[in-house]
């Protein structure tokens, strides 16, 4: 590498290295907080992280890819299970569960290792992608952390304004492991492609078209929101593209460009539409998907690209910029792809939870748009004038002193390495100082610094809870192996009841075991939605629910209202459709508990037999009425504040 390559990748490396460390905060609270006792856990904002990480868990464990982690049940000739969400979304699974099973660490390990990984290899892909439009490495960067780190900043106030409600969590896109592990890859994408129009070689062009299609491909088996929006923003820059393009033969060569990626992409979706009609039959429930052709026109994202297309026609009509510039094309498709994520079911009819749009990608689009749309209409007029000179008159001493060849090199570099005759206005340096870009650097990891601290100190103590209880999944773990998770052929694995829920979600992050009830039990499909509500019937009736108490629990903000009456209809954002939840609701959901309860046999114990029960050693947590009127307990073992007891259904 020259000393001017390794310079150009100077700012990237430090502005990727600086948001790495903000990402690594958490669990740096995490190790102070528990010092030696420390059990191994990681630190975590979000909620669905449990459930990625106890299907990561199962695949390192050896298990098939059609597994449920909460039921315990795995594809057999004998019992074949249909696809779930996580088993279509396989490549990002197994990428975290390789090196765990490589390396003989857990998955816990991995989720740490990905958080500043992943904030590292985005800002380098993003300050890559952004540099070779702007080509000013500095800029580059800058921007970068600008997208990434005042993203939520800029959706949370925009929702605020409009009174909405805002309950975004810092650096949405670590989300662990989705977005998190394939999200630079969307921006990869972008590059090939960019590189695949503007080089001047036909066999890099080709190379590039390539990598293009394989990481497409990696996404659409990767995370659902990702491959969808690069599919959104290659038809919109395509479009824009091919309309620019002011000669035959350069409209000729980006269509085969465009149609060549297209292609590949289109090979890839053909395994992926077998996967999903293998799909359970409870995964369009369970992941609200709509039937709609209503318009979405007004969100965060679609304002911030209005406002990016706004910045660029004011720019091209007082002569900053060139409609035809290739880098106003990339903005402009940048600015249209929420509008075109948020309203496809226009054409399709369905819409699946576009709220996840808002919070993992489009924003972050949107804010690319009107970033890169301000920079290059903001550039100095020297500036400008100084790429135009550089591209219409070759260095005259670089051509006398090394030759055409180099000179024709300055000129590419000039030009952006946008040969052809679309957008031959130049996409030249941005100018800025560099004392302000530090200045900008600093302030953006210093507001992403801000909001890590805050969330960090609201979430300390759950995720202090989360080590604390790690002994007792470990120990689990133990049993595991010294029992066997199959004791007695076709009953499954061994049953763990926990009356906290808490603990009860988190189990198979670690242990291998099955659980009565967890609130992520929906997202697999392991089971039917009957079942499910049973199992969660039988979970209140363990842990001594009334039907006065469940009544409460259900009328208020609750993981068993969202488990009775669907997360479509209990979270918003979901479904622009949902029914509302009416005091009948509640009443008819309230009679079949109680009816439940109350006529509850042994053969309705028997439907799922429990192996083991953990409770908290201190409190009075299992009513002998229930449990013990269906199983007999040992005496229990002692793990830190919980004991471990084991069951055996009464004959």
């Amino acid at each position: 590498m020259t000393g001017e390559s390794k310079r150009s990748w100077r700012w990237g490396v430090v502005a990727a290295s600086a948001l790495a460390f903000v990402a690594l905060v958490p669990q740096l609270h995490l190790w102070r907080e528990r010092g030696r006792a420390w059990h191994g856990a990681e630190f975590s904002f979000y909620f669905d992280e449990a459930a990625y990480e106890s299907y990561v868990n199962a695949l390192v464990a050896g298990r098939p890819r059609l597994n449920d982690p909460y039921t315990g049940r795995d594809d057999k000739a004998s019992a074949p299970q249909a696809e779930s969400l996580f088993s279509i979304q396989f490549i990002s699974a197994y990428a975290a569960a390789l090196p765990a099973r490589l390396f003989n660490i857990s998955p816990a390990a991995v989720f740490i290792i990905l958080w500043p990984l992943a904030a590292f290899a985005t800002t380098l892909a993003l300050t890559r992608l952004l540099h070779a439009v702007i080509r000013d490495e500095p800029t580059a960067a800058t921007l970068a952390l600008v997208v990434l780190c005042f993203c939520t900043f800029i959706q949370k106030s925009v929702r605020t304004l409009r009174g909405l409600e805002t309950s975004y969590l810092p650096l949405p896109f670590l989300r662990r492991y989705l977005p998190a592990l394939p999200f630079a890859f969307f921006f990869i994408f972008c590059l090939l492609v960019w590189r695949a129009l503007t080089t001047d070689s036909r066999r890099a062009s080709r190379t590039n078209a390539v990598f293009a299609g394989l990481t497409f491909t990696l996404l659409v088996y990767s995370y659902f929101y990702l491959w969808t929006t690069a599919a959104a923003w290659l038809a919109c820059f395509a479009l824009l593209w091919l309309v620019a393009a002011d000669k035959r033969d350069e409209r000729r060569r980006a269509a085969r460009t465009f149609l060549f990626v297209g292609g590949v992409a289109a090979l890839s979706l053909a395994p992926y539409a077998w996967l999903l009609a293998r799909r359970a039959p409870t995964m369009n429930t369970v992941q609200a998907l709509v039937h709609t052709r209503a318009p979405d026109l007004f969100r965060t994202s679609e304002l911030l690209g209005a406002l990016a297309l706004v910045v660029l026609i004011i720019g091209a009509w007082r002569g900053r910029i060139a409609w035809r510039e290739r880098g106003a094309l990339l903005a402009a498709s940048f600015a249209l792809t929420p509008f075109a994520v948020f309203n496809q079911q226009l054409l399709t009819g369905r819409s699946l939870q576009p709220v996840h749009y808002e919070q993992f990608i489009a924003n972050y689009v949107s804010l690319l748009s009107l970033t890169l749309a301000c920079v290059l209409v903001s550039r100095s007029r020297a500036a400008r004038e100084t790429d135009m000179r550089t591209a219409q008159e070759p260095d005259a001493r670089a051509t006398r002193e090394t030759g055409e060849g180099v000179a024709r090199e300055i000129n590419g570099r000039a030009m952006g390495e946008t040969g052809g005759s679309a957008g031959r206005q130049i996409v030249g340096r941005a100018g800025v100082p560099r004392k302000v870009l530090a200045g900008v650097a600093l302030v953006a990891l210093g507001w992403a610094s801000v909001e890590v601290v805050v969330a960090t100190r609201r979430a300390a103590q759950l995720n202090l809870w989360v080590d604390e209880v790690r002994p007792v999944y470990l120990r689990l773990s133990e049993m595991a192996r010294e029992r066997g998770v199959e004791p007695e052929p076709d009953t499954g694995r061994p049953v763990v009841f926990c009356p906290d829920i808490a603990l009860a979600n988190r189990l198979p992050t670690v242990a291998p075991q099955a659980v009565l009830w967890a609130p992520h039990m929906f997202v697999f499909s392991g089971v039917t939605l009957a079942e499910e509500k049973e199992r969660l019937y039988q979970q209140l009736y363990y842990s001594n629910i009334d039907a006065a108490r469940f009544s409460d629990f259900i009328s208020r903000p609750h993981p068993y209202r969202t488990a009775v009456f669907g997360s479509a209809r209990v979270l918003n954002g979901l479904d622009a459709n949902r029914a509302p939840i009416t005091p009948a609701d509640l009443d008819a959901e309230t009679r079949a508990y109680a009816a439940y309860i109350n006529s509850f046999t042994r053969a309705d114990a028997a439907r799922t037999p429990l192996s083991y029960v953990v409770t908290i050693a201190a409190a009075a947590q299992i009513d002998p009425g229930n449990i013990d009127r269906w199983y007999t307990r040992d005496a229990g073992e002692r793990v830190g504040n919980y004991t471990i007891y084991r069951v055996k259904l009464r004959s």
